[in-house]
C-alpha cells in the first residue's frame, strides 16, 4: 500500500476501536500478534505482545498455537458455495469498474449464486447515485441486484443528518453543503433535504461533503477554507482510499487514491489556530465502519450464515471483521499480489479466504 493509504486504514480502525462500536472478537482471519484484538482479548492478556518480540504472556502463546490463526487457503467460488447463507460483493474492483467492464469470472460466481438461491447484496463505498440507480447500473452490466439488494454507503447519509438536525448540543439545519463529487451524486444529498452549493460559494454552515476525487486546486482551497472555520463538518459519502483502474492491455492493474484520501486531506489541512488545532467533525459513512454492516444485517434473515467478497484490505476485509462476518479477498486488484503479506501485517488483518478470480 501507499504510506498515506496505510494511515488511513489505521486511522478507521483507531475510530472503530475508540467508539467502542462493535465487539472485536480475536477472529480466525487473524494475523498472529495483532494489536487488533478486542477489548476483553486485550485485558485478558499479562503483556501484549509486540509482533517480533520474544515476550509473550500464557494466553497470547495458546492463541498463538492454537488453529484459530490459519493461513487463507486459495479457493474456487464453488467450494464456498455451500458454507455460506449470504454472500455479499463489493462492486468496484470486485464485479466491475468503470463503464461496462466487468472482471473475468464475476459473472460466473454470480450466475453461480443465483441458481443456488443464495442470498446476495451489493454493499459498496459508492455515493455517486440513490441505491435505486446504483441497482439499475450494476443490472446493465449483468448483475441484476434489486434496490433491495443494494446497500450503499450513500444510504447511510439520511439517519445521519437525521441525527445532526435533532443534535441537543447544537442541532444543525444541514439545508447546504459544499459538494466535491460526481454530479449525479447530488442526488444521495437531494434524498436528504440537502443542497449543493455552487462550487464559487460557501454553504450557510459550514458543511463539505465528499463523494469523489473530483476536486481541482480552486474547489480543494475552498473547502479547507470552509472547513478551517470553528464548528466545521466533513461528511465523507466514500470511505475508499485507493481504488483499482481498469487493467491496461498488458492485464496490469494501476491504483489511484479516491475520496478517502481527498477526506483525509482536507481532514489534516482543516487543523488550524481558528479551531484551536482540533480541525473538522469528520463523519465517516460505508466501509469498514459498523452502521452499513448493521444495515446488511437487516436485511438478511436472522442467524444466516454471510461471506463478505471484496478487493479491499482496510474497507471490505476489516469492515467483515467489524460485522463479524466471513471475508474473501479477490488479490491483485486493490492489493498487489507483491504486497499483500506487507499490508496484512501492518493493517493486522487477513481474510479467510484468498479467492481465484476465476472458476475455470
Amino acid at each position: 500500500m501507499d504510506p498515506f493509504e496505510t494511515e488511513i486504514y489505521l486511522h478507521y480502525k483507531q475510530i472503530i476501536e475508540s467508539q467502542k462500536a462493535c465487539t472485536l472478537t480475536c477472529h480466525p482471519g487473524l494475523v498472529p500478534g495483532s494489536p487488533f484484538l478486542c477489548k476483553t482479548e486485550l485485558s485478558s492478556l499479562n503483556t501484549l505482545v509486540i509482533p517480533g518480540s520474544d515476550r509473550e504472556s500464557p494466553r497470547e502463546a495458546a492463541l498463538l498455537r492454537s488453529e484459530t490463526f490459519h493461513e487463507p487457503r486459495l479457493v474456487h467460488m464453488a467450494d464456498l458455495l455451500d458454507r455460506y447463507d449470504a454472500f455479499c460483493f463489493d462492486g468496484y474492483g470486485t464485479l466491475y469498474n468503470r463503464g461496462s467492464f466487468v472482471y473475468p469470472g464475476a459473472m460466473e460466481w454470480f450466475q453461480m449464486l443465483r441458481r443456488a438461491g443464495k442470498y446476495l447484496r451489493l454493499v459498496t463505498n459508492a455515493a455517486s447515485d440513490v441505491d435505486e440507480v446504483l441497482a439499475r447500473d450494476a443490472d446493465k452490466r449483468g448483475f441484476d441486484f434489486t434496490a433491495e439488494e443494494t446497500i450503499s454507503s450513500g444510504s447511510l447519509l439520511r439517519e445521519l443528518v437525521e441525527s445532526l438536525r435533532s443534535g441537543t448540543a447544537k442541532p444543525l439545519k444541514l439545508c447546504e453543503v459544499y459538494y466535491i463529487g460526481r454530479e449525479t451524486g447530488k442526488h444521495v444529498l437531494e434524498a436528504c433535504g440537502i443542497t449543493a452549493v455552487a462550487m464559487d460559494a460557501e454553504p450557510a454552515e459550514p458543511i463539505v461533503a465528499i463523494s469523489s476525487a473530483k476536486d481541482t486546486p480552486e474547489t480543494y482551497a475552498r473547502a479547507v477554507k470552509i472547513l478551517q472555520k470553528p464548528g466545521a463538518i466533513l461528511l465523507v459519502l466514500n470511505s475508499d482510499a485507493w481504488a483499482p483502474k481498469i487493467p491496461d492491455e498488458n492485464v496490469v492493474t494501476l491504483r489511484e487514491p479516491v475520496s478517502g484520501a481527498l477526506s483525509e486531506r482536507l481532514r489534516r489541512a482543516s487543523m488550524c489556530e481558528a479551531n484551536g488545532g482540533e480541525g473538522c467533525a469528520t463523519y465517516y459513512l460505508g466501509k469498514p465502519f459498523p452502521a452499513i454492516w448493521e444495515k446488511v444485517k437487516r436485511s438478511l434473515p436472522a442467524g444466516a450464515n454471510v461471506l463478505m467478497i471484496g478487493d479491499t484490505l482496510g474497507t471490505d476485509v476489516l469492515g467483515a471483521k467489524v460485522a463479524g462476518f466471513d471475508s474473501a479477498l479477490v488479490v491483485g486488484r486493490n492489493v498487489p499480489a507483491t504486497e499483500l503479506d506487507a499490508d496484512e501485517a501492518v493493517l493486522g488483518i487477513r481474510p479467510d479466504w484468498y479467492l481465484k478470480p476465476q472458476d475455470i
